[in-house]
């Protein structure tokens, strides 16, 4: 009870204190992200108590590609500076979720549509003008033991610049995951949302270790080869295939 206090006590200081002066002015444009939502998503973290420990640089104009467990991901990845991401359009009207994205200056786009591929490559090439962007190219959340096939349409965003493969890995704090914990932690297209926020913040302690690889050159000649490239960095100190 006293960690969902703790959480709970987190969002509302930060709905209440923080929020409504971004909200009064003007609103994060698609790859603009603002300070104060990294300074949201690190308070998050603090009543969620989630460490980020990374390694690595980051690239300041590089397309990030890296593995997706949880929605907990975006709230790592932002704590770390303000760095845009890129979501399926629905995700602009989830709880809580929507709000973090647009904070983020996140790039919208519309999954399944092949008719505006040209446009949403398009919008995240611009996006990259102004910083790095995430992209979570596996479509989907996980559930932690494996790392999904990486879908190329969107690193062709990259053109002829780089492509940053980061690992995210998950562990309790003090000890390896329990029988069914990680799958519980993860958060798949099965579960609602709050029901997993009051699961996560009522868990245990956990260390999220975020390992950022040296940046690669991308070749939009053959985006297939460059996903299955970097899926495969992504996936090696996971010890995962």
């Amino acid at each position: 009870m006293a960690r969902r206090a703790r959480l709970f006590l987190v969002l509302g200081a930060a709905l209440f204190i923080l929020l409504p002066p971004r909200l009064l002015s003007e609103s994060a444009a698609p790859g603009r992200p603002s300070l104060l939502g990294m300074l949201f998503q690190r308070l998050l973290l603090w009543g969620l108590r989630i460490r980020v420990y990374r390694t690595g640089d980051l690239d300041p104009n590089a397309l990030i590609v890296a593995n997706h467990i949880s929605w907990t991901d975006i709230l790592a990845l932002g704590s770390l500076r303000p760095m845009a991401f890129i979501a399926k359009s629905e995700v602009s009207n989830w709880p809580l979720l929507g709000l973090l994205a647009r904070l983020n200056g996140t790039v919208f786009v519309r999954r399944g549509e092949r008719s505006s591929v040209v446009q949403q490559v398009a919008a995240v090439s611009a996006a990259l003008v102004r910083g790095p962007v995430i992209l979570f190219p596996e479509g989907t959340t996980g559930n932690g033991a494996e790392v999904l096939p990486f879908r190329p349409t969107l690193f062709a965003a990259a053109g002829e610049g780089r492509v940053q493969p980061v690992s995210i890995l998950y562990r309790p704090r003090g000890r390896a995951w329990r029988v069914g914990e990680l799958a519980r932690f993860s958060w798949d297209g099965d579960k609602e949302f709050w029901p997993h926020l009051l699961e996560v913040s009522g868990g245990a302690a956990i260390d999220c270790h975020v390992m950022v690889h040296s940046p690669v050159v991308a070749d939009v000649r053959d985006r297939k080869a460059l996903a299955t490239l970097c899926r495969r960095i992504v996936s090696e100190p996971l010890d995962l295939t």
